[in-house]
């Protein structure tokens, strides 16, 4: 008997280890995707879209609140050369329901202006019909 309490313990840690890897696997590539579409001449916008909810919000590191539309044209008035999401750590808040929080460092333009930084950032990621997509993402500058 205690083989076998054993056995169904371990096998109930493998499965769950194996979908928090996955978990973590899933919402790293959906973060990485949304950080994808800001880079280039023009900010991919319809894959951004895609990639949030429609009441998605964001507190930029400059303390001011975005909405997906203000996000969205925030975003057409910037150039990003590149970023690097570095330190990811994936938490499940429920079974529908993921956070991120990850230090980014990127390069961009506002104009001629350089505004390359390093923040400190957080996404709330939520699956509905399946999908994970972001409800809200937060910036800090890093000191």
């Amino acid at each position: 008997m205690n083989k076998f309490v054993v056995g169904l313990c371990m096998a109930f840690t493998v499965t769950a280890f194996s979908q928090a890897q996955d978990l973590n696997k899933t919402i790293l590539d959906n973060e990485t995707k949304v950080w994808n579409t800001f880079v280039g001449a023009h900010p991919d916008i319809n894959a951004f879209t895609q990639l949030v909810v429609p009441d998605y919000l964001c507190i930029e590191a400059t303390g001011k609140l975005f909405t997906k539309a203000d996000n969205i044209d925030q975003l057409n008035h910037l150039t990003f050369s590149g970023f690097k999401i570095q330190d990811p750590q994936v938490r499940r808040l429920s079974p529908n329901s993921a956070l991120i929080v990850a230090r980014v460092r990127f390069e961009a333009k506002a104009g001629p202006q350089d505004i390359s930084s390093e923040t400190l950032t957080s996404t709330v990621w939520v699956k509905r019909d399946g999908k994970w997509l972001a409800q809200l993402h937060t910036e800090t500058f890093k000191k």
